[in-house]
């Protein structure tokens, strides 16, 4: 019979313990991860969290983010109050109303501010008679929601030209119905934001000028919490940020990165991917721009208070 010499078995205890000490390792590795459960914008601003998930930057700080694609922004911060999600992305002014009346959610790292290359802006189509902002009296035009940043800039806009709302229509419509409804002439003016305004200008829309110009600075897209998640989990969350702030440089740097998560993750055109301009991605807030808006949406009825900052912005998030 053959019989093994009393070193190869050494061996081969040898081998198996460290074979469990491996498993056990990864085991133990794998235990200690954190999961967030994230939901995304649908359009835009999301490339960086891809690119952190490829480039290991999650990881390292020991966190598994499962990404999912959200609604619209105020049906992403329903779902985080029900504890469906820890993290998801939606707009400053869906955020701040909620808070303003009484919803425990903070904002906990910048996304996208309205800032150049423009990603949102009033267009009509070429030939539509609509030349200045006075002729919109009378006019429908569409909102990828009323209450804001767009809604706002629209009644600075037309108070600037001495009309009110009530003398336009404010229509309320998805993020992918804006522009279809104005070639269909569902809506004489539209305010598209993201990929949309891009593809807008792409098929000759006229956008008119200065509509936008009361919104720079200010949030466009932002990662959220409710309150009590935040705190229970400051480490978390600064390693998160961590994170994406480091896919943010990484992106802000090499713009192919975002391209490429746009091929991956969109039905978008080649063409178009190629050539659409890309707002840098920033992580901290510009308070005062941010206040100075929600005083506005107040003024205009779309905020029942102005809460202070600190009422919406997590303390930990960058400065």
């Amino acid at each position: 019979m053959f019989q093994l010499s009393s070193w190869r078995l050494a061996a081969i205890a040898l081998l198996i313990v460290l074979s469990a000490l491996i498993m056990l390792a990864a085991s133990s590795a794998s235990a200690q991860e954190k999961t967030i459960r994230l939901l995304r914008a649908p359009v835009g601003a999301f490339q960086p969290l891809y690119i952190a998930v490829e480039r290991g930057y999650f990881r390292e700080r020991g966190l598994a983010v499962e990404i999912a694609i959200g609604g619209g922004p105020d049906q992403n911060i329903a779902q985080a109050m029900a504890g469906q999600v820890e993290i998801v992305m939606t707009g400053s002014v869906p955020l701040v109303a909620a808070v303003a009346n009484g919803v425990p959610v903070v904002a906990v790292l910048g996304a996208e501010a309205h800032e150049e290359p423009a990603t949102t802006g009033l267009m009509v189509k070429a030939d539509s008679p609509i030349q200045t902002l006075a002729d919109l009296k009378g006019k429908r035009i569409g909102l990828p929601g009323i209450a804001s940043p767009q809604g706002l800039a629209i009644l600075l806009a037309l108070d600037g030209v001495g009309l009110t709302q009530k003398d336009v229509a404010l229509v309320n419509l998805p993020f992918d119905a804006v522009v279809e409804s104005a070639e269909r002439g569902q809506v004489d003016a539209t305010f598209p934001i993201g990929f949309f305004y891009t593809l807008a200008k792409s098929q000759g829309f006229r956008e008119l000028p200065s509509v936008v110009r009361p919104l720079e600075g200010t949030p466009a897209v932002l990662y959220a919490a409710t309150r009590k998640w935040a705190e229970e989990n400051p480490d978390t969350l600064k390693a998160f940020n961590e994170a994406m702030l480091r896919a943010y440089a990484d992106a802000n740097t090499d713009q192919a990165l975002v391209r490429q998560v746009d091929r991956q993750q969109t039905r978008l055109l080649a063409n178009f991917i190629d050539t659409r301009p890309i707002v840098p991605f920033e992580g901290a807030f510009k308070r005062d721009a941010w206040h100075k808006m929600n005083v506005g949406l107040a003024r205009f009825g779309f905020l029942p208070r102005v809460p202070a900052s600190a009422e919406y912005i997590w303390d930990g998030a960058p400065q």
